[in-house]
């Protein structure tokens, strides 16, 4: 995809300034008009935002100035005015699976606007190390969806290792979330093609524009499904992707704690798609996904 000069520095004021009410230069009289805090505001409220991507709980070496505690993210999607979000905990990445599952449990527990997503590995938990009955006990408590960081925990994506755990997901047509790592797209394509039935949410797809190895996996792999976050901050990439490949198959989400979630909001806010595709992505999508767990 390219753009002209023209183009592009008025999409980066246009992104970095809208949170704050500066009205953007009108760099082409025509076809531009100015955007202030009013009409921010009047386009965000019309549509509903879940989040499926936010990481509660500090880091073992917190930076200054950053808590990303329950309170801090119940701030935050209260300023953005957030609806709900599927929320991760770091304990997992720092303490294990076990105690990052323990405490997002504990951190949501009477709140209705975060919903627990733990960390599982394809062994299950003890005592038995049964995935099935893992699983089984997780949506018990409340989990509609689960993530897994294969290089943290040590196995590989592929079916031969981590096939039983595909295999109840999709079974129970739990969705499963798992960063892009470019190293993955092989494994990617072997178990999504395994695997139909299995709902795969790749957060952090990254700023590359018509993305080289992502689009191919979407053309092969309905169940495929991308998280459009901070991260996802391509010049006209989510109208791209909703004309190549419809609207059903991209959700909301903010970057918390590393990212100002603002650039998430207003992406979305301000991508030139109908009404019905941004109300899907904003929350639609990922309300069907979790509404399908059984």
């Amino acid at each position: 995809m390219r753009f002209t000069s023209r183009r592009r520095r008025a999409v980066r004021w246009r992104f970095s300034k809208v949170s704050r009410g500066v009205d953007a230069p009108n760099t082409d009289t025509q076809h531009r008009t100015p955007t202030t805090r009013a009409t921010f505001r009047t386009h965000r409220m019309a549509f509903e935002l879940f989040a499926c991507d936010p990481l509660m709980g500090a880091p073992r070496l917190p930076s200054p100035g950053r808590r990303s505690d329950r309170a801090d993210l119940l701030a935050e999607i209260a300023r953005l005015e957030i609806g709900r979000a599927v929320v991760r905990h770091r304990g997992a990445i720092d303490c294990g699976p076990i105690t990052g599952n323990l405490l997002v449990a504990e951190e949501t527990a009477g709140h209705d606007l975060l919903l627990p997503c733990p960390m599982v590995t394809p062994d299950g938990e003890e005592p038995d190390f049964k995935i099935g009955a893992t699983i089984d006990r997780l949506i018990g408590t409340g989990a509609r969806s689960c993530w897994i960081d294969p290089d943290l925990e040590t196995f590989s994506l592929q079916p031969w290792c981590a096939g039983a755990l595909y295999d109840v997901l999709s079974q129970r047509r739990m969705p499963l979330l798992l960063n892009y790592r470019p190293e993955r797209m092989d494994d990617l394509d072997a178990v999504l093609g395994a695997y139909p039935e299995l709902m795969l949410i790749l957060l952090e797809a990254p700023r590359l524009g018509r993305n080289r190895m992502i689009y191919p996996l979407l053309e092969r792999h309905a169940n495929l499904v991308l998280c459009l976050s901070h991260s996802y901050s391509v010049v006209d990439g989510i109208e791209d992707l909703c004309r190549t490949f419809g609207h059903e198959r991209w959700v909301f989400g903010t970057g918390y704690p590393d990212a100002e979630s603002g650039a998430a909001v207003a992406g979305l806010a301000y991508a030139e798609v109908s009404d019905e595709a941004r109300s899907a992505i904003g929350s639609g999508n990922l309300e069907r996904l979790l509404a399908r767990v059984q």
